[in-house]
């Protein structure tokens, strides 16, 4: 799901500054070969001061899944977090249901090592999965990402044209979307319908 306002985004864009002079986030974004604007983002953040145990995450535009796109990114990040950052031990936490999530992070070469029951809201469960620098090898990338730049255009463009807009509400701002936060302390789970 995108970000409900350009506010939004531009709150979570202002947590990622402080966040990064803090020294203990980076968010990366993914602008594909071909084109000018991020169709995707990765965080890698501290889970203790020194930076060795860090946890990432990843979104990406569903038009550019199946690409090889990922492949390419997450090895990039992959490298950058054990040789230029020095983390030790790179964890990710995948909703059990997100097959695509789980499937990229097996591919990547994460073990998967805990179930954390009920840690994503109610009745929602993740899968742990870690990469340590010693067992890290990037993904084989054969030459460049093959994709056709114009025809993703395309159906960006659709896909915009296709989403609803969502009626304006009077009277009540729009809690913040989840991922894009506007201060350091993460909201509460709504609970869902």
């Amino acid at each position: 799901t995108p970000p409900p306002s350009v506010a939004a985004f531009q709150g979570f864009v202002d947590w990622a500054h402080r966040r990064r002079e803090g020294g203990n986030c980076v968010c990366l974004a993914v602008v594909p070969r071909g084109l000018e604007q991020a169709i995707g983002l990765f965080q890698v953040r501290a889970l203790e001061p020194s930076f060795r145990i860090a946890e990432w995450g990843f979104a990406l535009g569903a038009a550019f899944w199946s690409t090889g796109i990922f492949s390419e990114a997450a090895g990039l990040v992959a490298d950058f977090a054990f040789k230029t950052i020095g983390v030790h031990r790179l964890e990710a936490r995948a909703v059990v249901e997100n097959f695509r999530g789980n499937r990229a992070l097996e591919k990547l070469g994460a073990k998967g090592e805990a179930v954390l029951r009920n840690s994503f809201g109610r009745d929602r469960s993740q899968f742990l999965w870690a990469i340590v620098a010693e067992e890290w090898r990037p993904p084989v990338v054969e030459g460049a990402t093959v994709f056709d730049a114009a025809k993703l255009k395309r159906d960006i463009a659709r896909a915009i044209a296709a989403t609803p807009v969502a009626p304006a509400t009077s009277g009540s701002a729009a809690a913040p979307f989840p991922f894009f936060l506007t201060d350091a302390v993460s909201p509460r789970p709504r609970d869902e319908d």
